[in-house]
């Protein structure tokens, strides 16, 4: 999503006052994500140009931290921490100033890469998460993402919110070192969903937490997901690894 967010819906003004509410719920966090998928003969030629944009970014003070996972082969998710919606317009702004620098006959071999793109914004629900105390893992070991896609019958949500709420509940009653998040979709998501993820350090390391979290957890599972099944009409699971020579903090 560099240069290019397609957000018809920002326009409108009663949806952003809304979002814009939200963002300022401490129990809330907004996320602009921004979808690439690269066409697969221009992978190389996707990884050299974005590197580029990345030092020019760090050369320009770019404001603007994003993360990149890659949930499948050939597709990118850029993930932009923001308080508000009017961040949008910004960032679209920040990065209208990049290519401008890095010049639009070198910006073009990136365009060339891009089969389609897309963005969306969603939010993370800390008030149905779970962050142990003491956690097992540091933000420097978080490599790769176990992540569930919820899609939920219309009318389901408030119920299907109560189920995370226990499980939350059951984990904190354990003292679980792992964590658990939840999110939901707010624009350019196909109907109600939401979003379960986990962090590790790899995949070995994450087929370990799951066989020990379910011997830990397994009955409790089971009745949660015996009553979440009445709820949902889908649930799509990814394998997410951070891209971290494509992510960027202005911090560091």
């Amino acid at each position: 999503m560099k240069k290019c967010i397609s957000l018809a819906c920002v326009l409108m003004l009663t949806l952003l006052l809304v979002l814009n509410t939200a963002a300022q719920d401490k129990e809330k966090i907004l996320w602009l994500v921004g979808e690439e998928v690269v066409k697969p003969e221009m992978i190389d030629q996707y990884y050299e140009v974005s590197k580029d944009l990345m030092e020019l970014c760090i050369a320009e003070k770019f404001p603007y931290a994003f993360n990149v996972w890659n949930p499948q082969p050939f597709h990118f998710a850029l993930w932009y921490p923001i308080q508000e919606m009017n961040d949008i317009t910004q960032i679209e702004e920040a990065w209208d100033a990049i290519v401008e620098k890095y010049g639009p006959e070198k910006f073009a071999k990136f365009q060339e890469c891009i089969e389609s793109q897309n963005s969306k914004v969603m939010e993370t629900l800390l008030n149905l998460s779970y962050e142990p105390e003491t956690p097992d893992l540091s933000e420097e070991d978080i490599a790769y993402c176990y992540w569930q896609n919820i899609y939920v019958k219309k009318g389901s949500e408030k119920a299907v919110e109560e189920l995370f709420k226990k499980a939350v509940t059951a984990m904190k009653e354990k003292e679980r070192k792992d964590g658990m998040y939840i999110g939901k979709g707010k624009i350019g998501y196909e109907g109600p969903v939401y979003f379960a993820w986990s962090y590790a350090k790899d995949q070995r390391d994450l087929l370990e937490k799951q066989k020990e979290f379910g011997e830990d957890m397994g009955e409790t599972l089971e009745q949660i997901n015996a009553e979440l099944i009445k709820h949902i009409t889908d649930i799509v699971n990814e394998y997410d690894s951070w891209v971290k020579e494509l992510s960027y903090n202005p911090e560091e």
